[in-house]
């Protein structure tokens, strides 16, 4: 009886192992040889100056991948590769569909640099070299000294006012050039008003203040003179 028992339980285990052995089989056709977890569709989210194809293509992921074998730390790294790219996030919806989001850069200013012109961001990084970008006010009086394609350019992000200015002047599509000068930055309009903030303490304030002052001169037909704050005095307008 014990004997039989025991040939039984062997017997009932091997039986196992073989189903155990035929399901792994099974699963590994399915999730591996079979077109359940190809790549069928593939979105890119948030793009406005990139292409969608270069993320695509970056990421290195294309129609017909399987879902399974997709490193999405790898696939990010790549993306980011482009400096135009600030952040970028990957979502697999399985079994087979991708979404890429990312988050642009904002291009703030230009810097004349040799005979080029490097495309700086909101948060002081090198973007491009490229040719002159008359949507992009020139920034003068700062020299840029060493800088790499996707990283920040050191002797802007160090300086408080400029860090904090860039965020705040992109793409309101009236300064044509910001001239630094120690303490002292003019911000030369295409009206011919030009801004002055000399050692504000809130650049924010002063800027958010003076652009309102402008707006007013403007509409009463002004094209030429100062709007001057200095630490935290009222502004002064001189023709």
């Amino acid at each position: 009886m014990m004997e039989e028992r025991q040939y039984k339980k062997k017997k009932r285990f091997s039986v196992f192992i073989v189903f155990l052995f035929i399901f792994a089989i099974i699963l590994y056709i399915i999730l591996f040889k079979t077109s359940l977890f190809d790549v069928k569709n593939i979105y890119v989210y948030g793009t406005r100056s990139v292409d969608k194809s270069d993320v695509i293509r970056l990421s290195g992921i294309e129609i017909g991948s399987n879902t399974l074998k997709i490193n999405k730390s790898a696939v990010i790294k790549s993306i980011m590769k482009d400096p135009y790219i600030k952040d970028a996030s990957i979502n697999i919806i399985y079994p087979s569909k991708v979404e890429i989001k990312i988050d642009e850069r904002v291009l703030a200013v230009q810097i004349s640099y040799k005979d080029k012109f490097l495309y700086v961001d909101t948060d002081c990084v090198a973007v491009q070299l490229g040719d002159y970008n008359n949507k992009l006010p020139i920034l003068k009086g700062i020299y840029v000294g060493k800088f790499e394609i996707g990283s920040k350019i050191n002797n802007l992000s160090n300086n408080k006012d400029i860090a904090k200015l860039l965020p705040l002047i992109y793409n309101k599509n009236i300064y044509n050039s910001i001239i630094v000068n120690g303490s002292k930055i003019t911000l030369k309009t295409d009206s011919g008003i030009d801004v002055v903030l000399e050692n504000v303490d809130d650049i924010s304030y002063s800027l958010n203040f003076s652009e309102k002052i402008l707006n007013d001169l403007e509409k009463k037909g002004y094209n030429s003179g100062n709007i001057l704050i200095v630490s935290n005095g009222n502004p002064i307008y001189t023709p």
